[in-house]
């Protein structure tokens, strides 16, 4: 009765699906934590903005209209206002939808988010 001994690197058929187990088990945890964290951060800017129909003024990047520097001011920069005034309708990642009266009819502006500097509400 001879006992061959085994390498150390080889693994018995239980130990490999114990490992599988645990890289699925680990593998859902992630998914979870990652859907949780961004659901949550979704929620968090959701809370921040404001509620349709606010009045507000939104002003663009320099670099979106065409300004190297335009500063932090509402006006016309070379000729072109910096601004859009109107209602605001909604937002999320990528746009943002404001509404205004533009010759005697309704007009909605989808505006990209990455080319807004800031948005001013009027109470």
């Amino acid at each position: 009765m001879s006992s061959a001994s085994r390498p150390w690197y080889r693994l018995r058929i239980r130990t490999l699906l114990l490992l599988l187990v645990l890289v699925v088990v680990a593998w859902s945890v992630y998914t979870y934590w990652s859907d949780y964290t961004e659901r949550h951060a979704r929620v968090s800017r959701e809370l921040m903005t404001p509620t349709s129909g606010t009045s507000c003024r939104v002003l663009f990047r320099g670099d979106a209209i065409g300004v190297e520097n335009s500063g932090v001011r509402w006006g016309e920069v070379n000729g072109r206002a910096n601004y859009v005034r109107g209602d605001f309708v909604k937002m999320n990642e990528q746009w943002l939808v404001i509404e205004s009266e533009q010759s005697e009819k309704t007009v909605e502006r989808w505006i990209p988010r990455e080319q807004v500097l800031f948005i001013e509400i009027e109470k």
